[in-house]
């Protein structure tokens, strides 16, 4: 019974957007609601009439099995635009409203029925035209005084000879429909508005799960506030890490596309753990090179430790990695520490990015680097001497920066 009620309330619906369809399956509802419940009075009447001398099979009670019919319709004529079975409705309903208060008269209460059709406006019609619907509304309302005042109490064509008891429960029954379907369209109503409130509270925490994925949780905060903000700040002191893939284009060349991003997830999954351990902020991966920093967007006190102890377990990661590729796995790191300057840049695609000669060298300490080697310059090992292990590497002539004292980072100091 509930698939047959659904395929109903769903015929015609498909090829209209998602917003048009829902408005569409309301308004089939409140067909076959009609249908179901004039049918119901309908039978309820003609048990009332069968015990008393009124004929069951009155023009009046003809009447209710024609609306029936002509509520048929309306499940076939979405096909001529997303309004017209709403126009059909709102037409034939006012139309037999004031037929039926004509010949039966007003005392049944049938005029009332306007009012429900006002307030169904603004749910079967499209919300797009505004002024239109507020005019149908209007519309209907007058209707109903016009109709209240013109028609008689007693039918111009049925004269109304049925005992007082029977009129007025043809009148309650006739509030009843009504009111059931105007609670079905209120229900409808909301339960679309609750599902929309859903879909965007779900949109909104995907959108914000988004921005703190992209960018760092203080910078997201702040252009949460200040959306029109210059995200713009002068680091005193931010230690900054690359990691390239040894021999990647390569091998890129020689996988299909699902391996070579398979192979890049792999690792960079594993570096992402690492930076999160050690408290670091990703700041981008381009290509097969890895960029992390220490004492962004908020400064830390050790930046230049934090990165090298993720240097040493990154290469740790890339030894234990190695064993699953059949080619191996190799990485060069560079790292150095100094001033930088961090902000957002984009207004769709936002990224948080870092800029200066710090970001510079430490970019060359890694391309100037060796497979399985962590590359630092003179100031970063200055700073490190307490902690760990170095080897000389030597003068290294980089571009843009002249000859550059470097070292390998071996390890943790043996002696502490």
């Amino acid at each position: 019974m509930v698939s047959v009620v659904s395929r109903l309330i769903e015929i015609g619906t498909s090829g209209y957007d998602q917003r048009t369809a829902r408005r569409l399956r309301l308004i089939n509802g409140v067909a076959l609601v009609s249908v179901s419940v004039v049918t119901m009075c309908l039978i309820l009447i003609f048990l009332l009439l069968s015990n008393s001398n009124q004929n069951p099979f009155s023009a009046g009670n003809a009447s209710l099995v024609i609306l029936i019919v002509l509520y048929l319709p309306v499940f076939w004529l979405h096909r001529f635009g997303e309004d017209a079975a709403a126009y059909y409705l709102y037409s034939i309903i006012s139309v037999f409203i004031f037929l039926s208060v004509l010949f039966q008269g007003r005392d049944q209460g049938g005029q009332y029925g306007l009012l429900l059709v006002a307030a169904a406006v603004p749910v079967i019609f499209s919300p797009r035209r505004s002024v239109r619907n507020a005019m149908l509304m209007l519309l209907a309302i007058g209707f109903a005084v016009l109709i209240e005042i013109v028609t008689p109490e007693v039918g111009l064509a049925i004269p109304n000879d049925r005992p007082p008891e029977t009129n007025q429960i043809i009148k309650l029954l006739t509030i009843g429909l009504n009111a059931i379907i105007l609670c079905f369209i209120v229900g409808y109503a909301f339960r679309i508005a609750e599902r929309a409130e859903q879909a965007l509270e779900a949109e909104h925490a995907r959108s914000e799960a988004l921005l703190y994925n992209l960018l760092p949780e203080e910078i997201a905060a702040r252009l949460k506030v200040q959306p029109d903000q210059i995200i713009a700040d002068s680091l005193p002191k931010v230690a900054i890490l690359f990691a390239d893939i040894v021999d990647f284009t390569p091998r890129a060349a020689r996988l299909p596309p699902e391996e070579v991003v398979g192979f890049l997830n792999t690792i960079f999954s594993a570096f992402d753990e690492l930076a999160e351990k050690h408290g670091l902020e990703k700041i981008k991966t381009v290509g097969d090179a890895y960029m992390v920093a220490a004492g962004m967007p908020s400064p830390v006190g050790d930046p230049v430790h934090r990165v090298a102890a993720m240097a040493l377990d990154m290469r740790q990661a890339v030894d234990r990695l190695s064993a699953e590729f059949a080619e191996g796995l190799e990485v060069r790191i560079g790292l150095h520490a100094g001033p930088a300057v961090a902000g957002v840049i984009g207004n769709r695609k936002l990224f948080y990015d870092v800029w200066g000669e710090t970001v510079n060298t430490a970019s060359r300490m890694e391309s100037h680097g060796e497979p399985g080697q962590i590359l630092v310059t003179m100031s970063a090992k200055e700073e490190l001497d307490d902690a760990y292990e170095f080897e000389p590497r030597g003068i290294v002539e980089v571009k843009g920066l002249g000859k550059v004292e470097t070292w390998f980072l071996a390890g943790p100091n043996k002696v502490n």
